[in-house]
């Protein structure tokens, strides 16, 4: 069975997961410790190249990335209802939910944050 989630990119700092700039799907490999593996190298050398947090070049960088088959990634209009895990994207932390099938979310279960290095703007 695959494991699905979605990676919301926020501009503002404020923990609303509703006021997302960019909404990104992944189908398989969801769990953190493949997220993670991903995601931050990729974030990373975003923000060594200077555009970390240009939220549209930033969530478009990390669906390049991410890419690796037609079905593995996609752009989202809302939450999916089949999520296992949700990862909200701010500039200086990712905050990690764990989500149960069609609960909405605001009964994600916050089950880590990990801290991104760089200044905030």
């Amino acid at each position: 069975m695959n494991t699905r989630c979605q990676l919301g990119f926020y501009e503002l700092e404020e923990e609303n997961l509703e006021n997302w700039e960019a909404l990104v799907y992944r189908h398989t490999d969801g769990y953190p410790d493949a997220v993670l593996a991903d995601l931050l190298p990729i974030l990373e050398d975003v923000r060594e190249m200077g555009g970390f947090f240009d939220i549209e070049y930033l969530s478009a960088f990390v669906v390049s990335e991410l890419k690796t088959d037609f079905r593995n990634i996609g752009i989202s209009k809302h939450f999916h209802g089949d999520i296992d895990f949700y990862y909200a994207i701010f500039q200086d932390r990712i905050l990690i939910y764990q989500c149960r099938y069609s609960q909405p979310h605001i009964e994600w279960r916050l089950i880590k944050t990990i801290s991104l290095g760089g200044e905030k703007k």
